[in-house]
Formats: C-alpha cells, sequence, structure tokens
C-alpha cells in the first residue's frame, strides 16, 4: 500500500438520480480530482460507500455507474483502492475488482505506515449493546444465507436487504447516543492500543472526531451525508476536515 492514504466512509449513495444526490457525488468527484493529481497514493473507503449493494449474477444495483467509473479512473491514474464491507455493502462478490481494480476486504484493514500500526474497521457491532446486531450480522454474511437470498427475486430481496442493512442505523447514528458511542469506541479502541495497534479508525457512526492519547489515536471517519469527511494519513500524521477544506490542502 502506497502513501499517502485518503480515508472516506459511510457516503451512502443512493439508488437514484435526484439532483441532490448528483450534488453529493460531484463533491466526490472533486476530491477525486484532486487525488488523481498525486498520480500515487491509496484510496481507503471505510464500508457503507453504497446505502445498498447486493450483486447476483444477473443483477447489479442500479445508478452506479458514475461512482465505479470514477473509481477506475483513480486506479488509472496510479492510485490503489482498497474497500472495506460495511453493514450497507457486504455483498459483493467480484464485481468491484472487476470493474475497478478494487481490493474488496470482508473485514477490517491492518497496515504499517511509519513504523506504526493502523487498523481500519468499518465499526458495526462493537457497541455493548450491540448483541442482536452481532448475532444478526453472522446470520446474513453466511454463505448458506447469501445463496438462499440469490433466489429470491431481486424486486424483494433488494428491498429486504436494504432494510435488514439498516437494523441499527436508528441508534448508531442518533444524537442523543453520541456519548454511548463515543465511550464504546474508546474503549474499543484501548483494548486494539493494549495490543500493538497505534491508530484505530472507525467508520459506521458518522462522527467526525480524532482523539489523541499517549501517542496513539482514534480516528472517527465521519459521512457523506451531512458532513463529507476526508482523513488523510501521511509521514506528517492525520488531518480530517470536509471535502472543501481537502481540496485547499497544499
Amino acid at each position: 500500500m502506497k502513501a499517502p492514504f485518503y480515508i472516506i466512509s459511510d457516503n451512502h449513495f443512493m439508488m437514484t438520480n435526484s439532483k441532490k444526490e448528483k450534488n453529493r457525488r460531484k463533491k466526490l468527484f472533486s476530491v477525486f480530482k484532486k487525488i488523481k493529481k498525486e498520480k500515487s497514493g491509496t484510496l481507503i473507503i471505510g464500508g457503507d460507500f453504497f446505502d445498498f449493494w447486493f450483486e447476483t449474477k444477473k443483477i447489479i444495483p442500479k445508478y452506479f455507474d458514475d461512482l465505479i467509473q470514477e473509481l477506475a479512473e483513480l486506479y488509472n491514474h496510479g492510485i490503489q483502492i482498497h474497500y472495506l464491507a460495511g453493514n450497507h455493502d457486504y455483498w459483493d462478490f467480484g464485481y468491484l475488482s472487476r470493474t475497478a481494480k478494487i481490493k474488496f476486504h470482508k473485514n477490517d484493514l491492518q497496515f504499517m505506515f511509519n513504523n506504526r500500526k493502523i487498523l481500519i474497521t468499518h465499526g458495526d457491532g462493537i457497541l455493548k449493546k450491540d448483541t442482536g446486531y452481532r448475532f444478526m450480522k453472522k446470520i446474513i454474511r453466511h454463505k448458506i444465507f447469501i445463496k438462499l437470498f440469490q433466489l429470491i427475486p431481486p424486486s424483494i430481496s433488494f428491498k429486504l436487504a436494504s432494510g435488514l442493512s439498516k437494523s441499527s442505523a436508528h441508534y448508531n447514528h442518533h444524537d442523543k447516543n453520541i456519548k454511548i458511542i463515543m465511550d464504546d469506541v474508546q474503549e474499543y479502541a484501548q483494548t486494539k492500543w493494549k495490543n500493538s495497534i497505534n491508530i484505530v479508525m472507525v467508520g459506521h457512526y458518522h462522527q467526525q472526531k480524532i482523539i489523541n492519547k499517549n501517542n496513539n489515536s482514534l480516528v472517527f471517519l465521519g459521512d457523506w451525508l451531512t458532513k463529507f469527511t476526508v482523513t488523510k494519513l501521511d509521514k506528517d500524521g492525520i488531518w480530517q476536515g470536509d471535502y472543501k477544506e481537502f481540496i485547499k490542502l497544499a
């Protein structure tokens, strides 16, 4: 993996071509334009890039062609792409790799950079109260469930899967639960720090924040619904801001 690293998460791009959706994509494409000028580095997607993705041999979710084409263009400009599965887009079975040369990770991503060990996780299921969700997560990601699910007509299965993927959204993204989220995720990060992980990056919870403690860091990766967060990791450290601030970076 090549530095610098550009990390985005929880974009939740929709299966629609509405004006609002086109505007969100335009913002992302402006970020990609700046990254392409570097002609080197790595884009890491922390999960839930799509609000829903479930491919079958015959059906691919609609209205995502422009996004996949832009990712392919990044690759063609020398940018590596790593994509962590989220709870909304776990069910990729090779299409993204074939069309945009994306390396798709079903689990967390861990790597070394600048003598520091980095862990990036989508983060769904790490809260203490997520016991029910953790059980359901094992079921809907099991190969038997996936094979059975693919037998259902897409007009039905796509709606059902979209509902399943949002099962914990109200709790995890609700402002009144921020303290619980922050406390539980910080406790999770502390266990990783004790196991020689220096930087923990977490998506899913739509929070944007960098917490530094004892030369270790916890990074909440924000979202692309309201914050339009970009996180950059290079030899100078961790930078985080919105897409406008990123474009203005020297």
